[in-house]
């Protein structure tokens, strides 16, 4: 007995703290019960005939006017007056009885179901089946800043937001509540889930969803792997789906080796049968976002980067960038990389001592050496490089050879790092700064990159004075907000040049992605240019339609389209080198021969740092040897034989060269 009451209890505890559904059939089911107990028992008394005349004490039991009568006590008090006075005490305990199941239970349920609605809502367990809806799975800084890009975007529409987080739902809507207005707000729909579960995934609907936007939540220690068992899961679900379209995910990777992975390795092969895979890095986007992009925020609170190159660096120039990064932290490790992806200049193709140049500060340089250079190991395999131990005020020089060539097949590259060991507010190196700033042969750009960003903060505002006098940019790494700084470097045209005009923040954490999808479209159109060489041999004069260079562009590896996406950002310096800085591009056949030389030594730092080596001696001949072997080192082994110096290059692979060097115009024309 005391067994069945536990169950009992435990059951209907379960069902009145769930939906208001199971409230309502508990509640009617008691109803009917009760009801039906007290027609049992009417049967003890003799009920009159409902008429509309007088009632003349007629004592026959008509059943259906039992019936009705008893329905009308039960709802309705008021009939009690009507009854014979002997069925009075029988009505009153009907009539009592209804009040309390009708006027008591029955309105408090409905207000407990209303009621709960609403905090339901609140807490963000409402489940609505949306569609061409844009799914957000996590919430961190960067999630409101990318929702106000969203509903500025007018290729998103009207439609909804769905917004899955483990965090309280109110938090998330009064942080959203400061970026957009009344209207956009409305688009926003909050369900606190855990991207964890299958089950609870479901409730995304991403198989009808616009776009999915994979962020996951703030301070995981093990973000990237739970991203990563997410977006295993989400697939799962698109495969069960037998028409589900290719939805775009974009999934941010904490981790720059998490992220360098997709880069090279094809990972997300079986993944990219059901949905279109973007990986993003917050600190790989920032280094975007200031070299290539050059720009943070809209109107009146724009920023605008300088390039490295300000000055143009043309084939007869003397100069060479220098960026000088102040800390070995991973945001300045991004910014290095990705500004040896792009600065490739024509002056090297004639003077082979010109070379870029991206020195590294920090007082552990000789361990984050140790570290970059396990990392790249294939580009220092190559290249030779440059250690300064500077950490008691004494320059004390290494010079490290390649690990692996030496010889003509060693140094041909145009960009070189340096490693500097000591603290950047110390005499020597601000003495050595001092000595940049006056090399008339570079152009210098220093960013300040330490991890605390008080410390970042007074190291960019207090370099020696003849960086801020020369108008040399310093970018300053910020997190939480860019105020100071942005009213520091404040050049309203009515003002006058003051002497922090040129430091500029960057690296705030509500601000890394971008919704501008320009530069993949220049990176499909280079992927089309590709295909119409192979299959035509030349350069196509026209683009085909979007869904055509999405078509193929889907059927990419990932290390190739990053490949096209690199030589799509690495369009703008090679323009600025032959002094085309906007308007409508048209190249001639002289600046075409001198660019492709420098795409094909942006093409070898390109595949060194995305994990390519250059084969030995043995493994050319093997190459060589048959494609099929070919094959195998390219796609296999990430070996290829094209990383050499241009002049040594096969005239075939030149002729790849200056393709995509005469297809500039068609990517820059076309995607304005």
């Amino acid at each position: 007995m005391n067994l069945l009451t536990r169950l009992f209890a435990l059951h209907f505890d379960r069902s009145f703290s769930g939906k208001g559904w199971r409230q309502l059939a508990w509640l009617f089911g008691v109803i009917v019960t009760v009801f039906l107990l007290i027609y049992l028992v009417s049967f003890a008394f003799i009920f009159p005939e409902p008429s509309l005349e007088e009632w003349t004490g007629i004592d026959k039991d008509v059943p259906m006017g039992r019936l009705l009568q008893l329905i009308c006590l039960f709802i309705d008090p008021g009939n009690i007056v009507e009854v014979p006075p002997y069925l009075r005490w029988f009505s009153l305990l009907v009539v009592v009885l209804g009040l309390i199941l009708f006027c008591g239970l029955l309105i408090s349920v409905i207000s407990n179901m209303l009621e709960r609605r609403v905090e339901r809502y609140r807490e963000g367990d409402i489940v609505y089946p949306l569609q061409n809806h844009i799914v957000i799975i996590g919430f961190d800084n960067m999630v409101p800043t990318l929702i106000q890009q969203i509903c500025d975007d007018t290729h998103y529409g009207n439609y909804h937001i769905l917004i899955q987080s483990t965090q309280p739902a109110q938090e998330i809507r009064s942080k959203i509540h400061t970026e957009l207005d009344a209207k956009n707000e409305k688009r926003i729909v909050v369900l606190r889930a855990r991207r964890d579960s299958i089950e609870e995934l479901e409730k995304l609907y991403t198989t009808k969803a616009r776009e999915v936007f994979l962020i996951g939540e703030r301070n995981e220690h093990d973000h990237d792997s739970l991203n990563i068992d997410c977006l295993k899961k989400i697939v799962d679900i698109h495969k069960r789906c037998n028409k589900c379209s290719l939805i775009p995910f974009t999934v941010l990777f904490e981790y720059q080796t998490t992220f360098a992975a997709f880069q090279l390795t094809d990972l997300s092969a079986e993944w990219r049968k059901y949905i279109e895979f973007h990986p993003f890095n917050f600190y790989e986007g920032w280094a975007k976002k200031i070299l290539v992009s050059r720009q943070y925020g809209k109107g009146e609170n724009c920023i605008e980067y300088p390039p490295l190159d300000r000055e143009a660096i043309t084939y007869e120039s003397e100069k060479h960038v220098h960026l000088v990064i102040i800390g070995m932290s991973r945001m300045g490790v991004a910014i290095g990389v990705e500004a040896a992806h792009l600065l490739h200049f024509p002056n090297f193709c004639r003077d082979k001592n010109i070379k870029s140049v991206i020195t590294f500060i920090d007082e552990n340089a000789d361990r984050e050496m140790n570290f970059f250079c396990g990392r790249y190991r294939h580009y220092f395999e190559i290249s030779s490089t440059h250690y300064y131990d500077m950490s008691k005020n004494e320059r004390h020089e290494r010079f490290v050879l390649p690990t692996r060539f030496k010889g003509k097949d060693a140094d041909f590259l145009d960009v070189e790092f340096e490693f500097i060991k000591g603290r950047a507010e110390t005499p020597a190196i601000q003495n050595l700064i001092k000595e940049w700033v006056h090399d008339s042969d570079q152009v210098l750009t220093i960013a300040v990159c330490l991890n605390y960003p008080p410390q970042s903060m007074a190291m960019g505002l207090y370099l020696p004075d003849d960086v801020y006098d020369e108008n040399i940019p310093v970018f300053v790494r910020q997190e939480t907000s860019s105020a100071l700084l942005n009213m520091l470097n404040s050049r309203k045209k009515d003002e006058a040049i003051h002497k922090y005009s040129h430091v500029f923040p960057f690296g705030m954490l509500d601000n890394c992605y971008d919704l501008d999808k320009k530069s993949r479209r220049e990176g499909q159109i280079i992927n089309y240019i590709y295909d119409f060489k192979n299959k035509y041999g030349n350069v196509p004069q026209s683009c085909p339609p979007d869904n055509e260079l999405k078509d193929s562009w889907n059927k990419l590896s990932v290390s190739l389209q990053w490949s096209n996406l690199y030589s799509a950002y690495s369009i703008g310096p090679k323009l600025r080198s032959i002094g085309i800085t906007d308007g409508y591009v048209k190249l001639d056949n002289d600046q075409i021969t001198l660019l492709a030389e420098v795409e094909h030594n942006r093409w070898n730092m390109e595949k060194l740092l995305l994990g390519f080596r250059k084969p030995t001696a043995e493994e050319e001949e093997l190459i060589y040897g048959s494609k099929e072997m070919g094959d195998i080192f390219k796609k296999k082994r990430f070996v290829h034989p094209d990383i050499r110096p241009y002049d040594e290059l096969k005239e075939s692979s030149k002729a790849y060269d200056r393709c995509i060097t005469a297809g500039i115009p068609l990517v820059v024309n076309n995607n304005t």
